[in-house]
């Protein structure tokens, strides 16, 4: 009973040791990644976010308009470009150190984040959260750039919460990453807690 018990621990322990270290592997490259990302946002570079976009599957940009939910996909970010919703992201500050847990809550009658910081949460359901808030006719599931995003474990929410002093239909930035192959890649824009018009 006691050998059962010590190589159940045993087991637990090197399996425990083994997930660590592919999340200090995936640690590494989405903290080169976020910064790259949101410096290109900050310095409208969208060669530095670009290097970060699987050329199979784009970047979807998730929004709301008059409520509704909405979605557009884009090959790349190309700044000279009109990126629509995008655009009100632009001007994030980002002065916080990445921390890596769940996303802070916005509150949207305030237009505030219950707490400011960058983070960046591991096993995100959030994509299938929002699949799943389309209308039925739109097939959104069906679409690449959701199916790669089925299994959270493959998915990082990350979280720039920002509250300015101003009034700003935007305050940060919200993205989604996903594990394809081994390499972390922008897949999805989420401007939703914001309405358009």
């Amino acid at each position: 009973m006691k050998k059962n018990i010590i190589y159940t621990l045993l087991f637990l322990l090197c399996s425990f040791s083994f997930s660590n270290a592919q999340t200090a592997d995936d640690k590494k490259q989405i903290t080169l990644a976020v910064t790259d990302i949101l410096n290109g946002f900050q310095t409208k570079n969208g060669d530095l976010m670009n290097q970060y976009i699987n050329p199979t599957y784009g970047v979807g940009v998730l929004f709301k308009s008059s409520g509704d939910l909405g979605f557009v996909l884009n090959e790349d970010v190309n700044f000279s470009m009109p990126l629509g919703y995008i655009q009100k992201a632009w001007n994030i500050k980002n002065q916080f150190p990445i921390q890596f847990e769940a996303a802070p809550a916005y509150d949207s009658g305030n237009k505030k984040w219950k707490k400011e910081g960058l983070s960046v949460q591991f096993n995100s359901n959030a994509v299938n959260d929002y699949a799943d808030k389309f209308l039925e006719q739109y097939s959104i599931k069906d679409q690449e750039i959701f199916k790669i995003n089925t299994d959270p474990k493959n998915v990082v929410c990350v979280t720039l919460a920002e509250n300015t002093k101003e009034k700003a239909p935007i305050n940060g930035l919200r993205f989604f990453m996903t594990k394809i192959d081994t390499k972390w890649f922008l897949t999805l824009i989420d401007v939703t807690e914001y309405d358009a018009e």
